[in-house]
């Protein structure tokens, strides 16, 4: 039996007093998907949102608003999704740009929030810079953070951070030169090279950063675009802990044989929990787009063949937008992708499927995968397919996409749970996580207390009145705060 204080036991009638006189604000998550938890209503516009889970079971979001420049700001939740901090979040970085690059955010075994940038509005002193937000909403490395590339020197773009296994933290980021990383202790001084250790190899080539992931021993794996010409090519490289010293070869390791990415497509990845990494992609191969993965092992083998598993055999439309997630214990690999074709009238058309792929890189769920919507006329925006997330659930994993696109003005965000059998997990099939207005740049995560949550942009496809939502999905299916008993469980 659960008390409700282990010190003291009073009666019951005492208890319940208790509860309707001091009991706290019934928890935040919004069980009615056209009323989810606004995070970020910051006058002139909010975007580009990012959520990861903490330690304690709630989450941190982070975004950029508009307030003369594209500025970033953090929110910490606990699990009821509850702000801890002011209504719209604290400010970690004044920017100054009218425009935005990709940023990371990455959270540590304290519960200390990190976050990479471009910065600043200057050319003379333009930089990578990363903060460290404590718990409580200090900026633990002050208000400008800590630079970690050479000002000035280069041209720097988008950054992502990772929490290293030992403790510490790595940030890589792209530059004119290549692919760049440093590491930093929990007090940010940084061990690599100044400037960041720059991945040159393999040669003659455009470097720009996919992701950055923790491996064993502190250890890390950066992933990238290489691009040569027209060739974009996935590549990986694992990074040693003590110096950054590369540990797969000189040249890296290209993730697969075959296929080209799209330009300005750079996929993150998935670490694998033992010094590996699970990559996903959709690339250009044989005429087509098609959802392709790969799991490389500690030592950078390819275990799914050289050129990894195609997600579905059907060559009669592309197969784009692929996300992928890892059941670590399993082997097993699933994807969810937009269908994609246009016709002989120039009608565009799509849908969703989904495709379990196993240890041994076998199609589970058939040639084709599993239909999850079928292909429908998206010519007028309204059955247009976007922003698709894969994410790990118990015995298997939850799809989710948006439906819609501009002129339409209602655009769903939509979630289906389905087991490794390729069943659903639920009655309904699919749940609605956000029913009406405009939806942009969703992404989603899962908390350490076993639930979902989505964050998007929320209104208003420009800059002016958009907001950042939140929504949490259970993995029974339901939305808001599952009831338990704590008197009489």
């Amino acid at each position: 039996m659960k008390l409700l204080n282990s010190h003291r036991i009073r009666p019951l009638a005492g208890v319940l007093g208790a509860l309707l006189v001091s009991a706290p604000a019934l928890a935040q998550w919004s069980s009615d998907p056209a009323a989810s938890l606004i995070v970020s209503d910051i006058a002139g516009g909010n975007t580009q949102p990012k959520i990861v889970p903490a330690p304690d079971g709630g989450f941190y979001v982070s975004w950029f608003s508009d307030t003369g420049g594209f500025d970033i700001y953090l929110q910490r939740l606990d699990a009821g999704g509850h702000a801890l901090w002011a209504h719209n979040g604290i400010l970690v970085a004044d920017r100054d740009y009218g425009f935005t690059y990709d940023y990371g955010l990455a959270v540590d075994a304290n519960g200390n929030a990190f976050v990479a940038f471009n910065c600043c509005a200057s050319d003379a002193d333009e930089h990578i810079a990363i903060s460290k937000v404590n718990p409580d909403g200090t900026l633990a490395w002050g208000a400008a953070g800590i630079s970690v590339s050479t000002a000035g020197s280069e041209g720097v773009y988008n950054a992502y951070v990772t929490a290293a296994s030992d403790g510490n933290v790595v940030v890589a980021w792209s530059a004119d030169n290549g692919v760049r990383a440093q590491r930093l202790d929990q007090d940010g001084n940084t061990s690599w090279t100044d400037g960041g250790i720059e991945l040159t190899q393999p040669a003659a080539a455009l470097k720009l950063l996919g992701d950055v992931e923790p491996a064993e021993n502190g250890n890390v794996i950066v992933s990238w675009s290489n691009q040569a010409g027209s060739a974009r090519i996935l590549t990986a490289q694992k990074l040693a802990a003590a110096d950054g010293s590369v540990l797969w070869g000189d040249n890296a390791v290209r993730v697969f044989g075959q296929g080209n990415l799209q330009a300005g497509y750079y996929p993150p990845f998935i670490a694998d929990g033992a010094g590996g990494g699970v990559f996903y992609d959709y690339d250009y191969a044989a005429g087509l787009f098609v959802p392709r993965v790969q799991h490389l092992d500690a030592g950078g083998n390819r275990l799914l063949g050289a050129n990894g598993v195609v997600a579905t055999t059907d060559t009669t439309q592309n197969h784009v937008n692929a996300s992928a997630s890892f059941d670590a214990a399993s082997g097993d690999i699933y994807v969810v992708w937009d269908d994609n074709y246009t016709s002989d009238d120039f009608q565009t058309y799509d849908g969703v499927s989904a495709q379990r792929i196993d240890a041994t890189g076998s199609l589970a769920w058939g040639d084709t995968g599993k239909v999850l919507v079928t292909p429908a006329n998206s010519t007028d925006g309204t059955a247009a397919i976007s922003q698709l997330i894969a994410l790990p659930a118990p015995g298997g994993f939850l799809a989710s996409w948006v439906t819609g696109a501009i002129p339409a003005a209602d655009q769903p965000l939509t979630v289906a749970g389905l087991a490794a059998s390729g069943d659903y997990l639920w009655t309904q099939q699919t749940v609605a996580v956000k029913t009406s207005g405009y939806t942009g740049r969703a992404v989603g995560t899962v908390g350490v207390d076993g639930f979902a949550v989505y964050a998007w942009q929320d209104g208003d496809d420009g800059a002016g009145a958009s907001r950042i939502a939140v929504q949490n999905v259970n993995f029974d299916g339901t939305l808001g705060n599952e009831v338990s008993d704590t008197i009489f469980a």
